[in-house]
């Protein structure tokens, strides 16, 4: 019989998807928002966000024990740094990404087991049309798959600190969503001029969210579909975690696209996880469950080594000539048209 240990362990493995619903109802029912406001006591919180008292103490009782929340002097709970982040006030809030986690991926990642026999998408299995032919004609979750990949995008802001933008004078993201990336580049280099290049509806998400930060006049705001093109003038383009999307075959088209658009000596930037060549060499990587996840939601995505993006992307004409660090397991593959 195995021991206790052993036991315990895969009993808490099990159990995650527990503490992922956990997590999400944090964010749901706004629990983290009131405790950001300041400490309240169960009966205060169950009040304020019209939820049943003692079934709320015993949800708190399990956030407290992941370190959440935290109960203080007269019985009143408070946020931990943590569980800040599942308030929606907080600059780099984790609330809409829990609640699509625990939503359409949760239901999603059910169908793992039909992902591995067939090597399709659990995603299709479960809703019946691939992710993003889904989310294309169901805009209300295509939104919340954008909230959720911007609040999931915190390491953004350490980029620049990363890579000179300054030296360059119009940068094109391909792919940028809301513009998230783009944002956070043109207000660090205030001579640069920017492209935010997506799908029409993701576009317009882009320029709304580009004209409230007030950076809208040095955009241009292209859609299209970037298996056919990708806008030219850039002397240096962005790929944030858009390759992890696609096979090969689609990544050489995509790729062969930018360089196509570049100038020679142009810059290509790849924001991805890498997958270490030897997992037992990084245990808890990102990039390891990542990967799985893009067989669940995608199929054809994945997540790759150093080598894979090496072979890409001088197939496509580009040498790579450098990996920076980021937060959260996320590398900057620097190429050289």
């Amino acid at each position: 019989m195995a021991d206790d240990g052993a036991h315990r362990e895969v009993l808490s493995k099990l159990t995650g998807a527990w503490l992922t619903q956990a997590v999400a109802a944090m964010a749901e029912l706004g629990l983290a928002d009131r405790l950001d406001e300041r400490p309240l006591t169960c009966g205060e919180l169950a009040r304020a966000c019209g939820v049943h008292a003692g079934a709320l103490f015993r949800l708190l009782r399990l956030l407290e024990s992941h370190d959440l929340v935290e109960q203080g002097t007269g019985g009143a709970y408070a946020l931990t740094p943590t569980g800040a982040l599942l308030s929606s006030r907080h600059p780099d809030s984790l609330a809409d990404l829990a609640l699509f986690y625990a939503g359409p991926f949760y239901a999603s990642w059910g169908a793992l087991p039909y992902a591995v026999r067939t090597g399709r998408q659990g995603f299709e299995h479960v809703y019946g049309k691939p992710f993003f032919d889904y989310t294309a004609e169901h805009p209300e979750m295509g939104a919340g798959f954008d909230r959720a990949m911007a609040c999931g995008s915190s390491f953004f802001t350490q980029l620049p600190k990363v890579y000179d933008f300054t030296r360059h004078r119009h940068v094109v993201d391909v792919g940028g969503g809301r513009g998230a990336l783009l944002a956070v580049v043109l207000a660090q280099a205030e001579e640069v001029r920017g492209t935010l290049f997506d799908g029409p509806g993701a576009v317009e998400r882009g320029r709304a969210a580009l004209t409230e930060a007030g950076l809208a006049d040095r955009c241009d705001f292209a859609a299209g579909d970037f298996f056919e093109q990708v806008p030219s003038g850039g002397d240096v383009y962005l790929l944030s975690r858009i390759l992890h999307d696609w096979d090969d075959e689609p990544c050489a088209r995509l790729l062969a696209n930018c360089r196509a658009a570049m100038p020679a000596g142009g810059r290509l930037l790849v924001l991805e996880r890498l997958v270490p060549e030897r997992p037992h060499d990084a245990p808890g990587a990102l990039a390891i469950a990542w990967d799985v996840h893009m067989l669940v939601n995608n199929g054809a995505g994945r997540e790759r080594t150093y080598l894979e993006y090496e072979r890409l992307l001088a197939g496509a004409g580009f040498t790579l000539e450098d990996v920076r660090g980021l937060p959260l397991d996320v590398d900057v593959l620097v190429a050289r048209a």
